[in-house]
């Protein structure tokens, strides 16, 4: 459990509940909190986030002091691929690029094999700047070092792993295009998973994941930095059930991947695995998934 100062409980944990501002949208209020442990890794050690009762979004009530540390190499592509020369491609579009949080890179080399120039990536965690030849620069930082203006801006992931959310968006608009769109993909929260599993809801990834966005926290985000949501689109898999499932068995993360899919057989029939399948579909439908893209634009 993590250990809060009395100033950062507010008037105390009791019944579920505890007094706490939202990062989001400012509101002070008794809201639940839910206690999940880190199982990426199976280290079990406890965090508490609360749902806030206004914005909805859950979020972490107090962020690690050393939160890199819960960031191996193998979290994500963090490992550099050999120098790129793309002089024998032709560019099929002129179209500028930024993934923020892109680790070493791995979209942006595909959508450099793919033809593509202009190609950018910012990441805190790398170790150093990286350059593959000269289509792919990656700066070590966050998007508030980046230059320039972009087409396109993605966060694939990313953007529930950031600190500072509303300040982060201030820096979407101030470096997207006038005609540019933003696409921030993020697991969401309240959702069908966590219904079901509670705090073994897998998107949870305690500590890394700093806020579940619900749509009217991200609304909120956008509004107050100028930018709009056009668009979104649900697109949640039956892993947000496999994964919480083995979660409850105490099944870490990456045991699963390396074991658990294997031996997947063991633990459902086809015909339960084929619900699991048509249920993400009918929580996608109703919008109530655990996974949604946002389309970003300019007001």
């Amino acid at each position: 459990m993590v250990h809060m100062k009395e100033e950062e409980k507010g008037s105390g944990e009791k019944d579920g509940c505890m007094e706490i501002r939202c990062r989001i949208c400012g509101e002070k209020k008794r809201n639940k909190i839910v206690t999940a442990k880190e199982m990426m890794y199976g280290t079990r050690e406890e965090f508490v986030y609360f749902i806030c009762g206004c914005c909805g979004c859950m979020q972490i009530v107090k962020v690690p002091d050393n939160l890199g540390k819960y960031y191996s190499g193998d979290y994500y592509s963090l490992q550099q691929r050999k120098e790129k020369d793309y002089s024998h491609l032709p560019k099929i579009s002129e179209e500028r690029i930024l993934d923020v949080g892109c680790g070493t890179g791995e979209y942006l080399l595909e959508m450099a094999e793919k033809g593509y120039g202009n190609l950018y990536g910012c990441d805190p965690y790398i170790e150093e700047d990286i350059q593959y030849g000269d289509r792919v620069t990656i700066k070590k930082g966050e998007i508030g070092q980046t230059e320039g203006k972009y087409d396109r801006i993605l966060f694939q992931d990313s953007f529930e792993h950031i600190e500072k959310p509303l300040e982060t968006l201030a820096c979407v608009k101030e470096r997207l295009n006038e005609n540019g769109v933003c696409y921030i993909s993020i697991p969401v929260f309240p959702n069908v998973a966590f219904d079901a599993f509670g705090a073994n809801w897998y998107q949870l990834d305690a500590p890394r994941h700093l806020f579940l966005h619900s749509e009217k926290s991200m609304e909120y985000l956008c509004e107050k930095c100028g930018l709009k949501i056009e668009e979104i689109k649900y697109d949640s898999n039956m892993m947000q059930f496999v994964i919480s499932y083995f979660y409850i068995l105490g099944m870490p993360y990456h045991t699963f991947i390396e074991d658990g899919i294997s031996e997947i057989g063991k633990y459902f029939s086809k015909e339960e695995w084929d619900s699991f399948k048509k249920a993400a579909e009918e929580a996608n439908e109703k919008m109530y998934g655990d996974h949604a893209v946002f389309k970003i634009t300019h007001v």
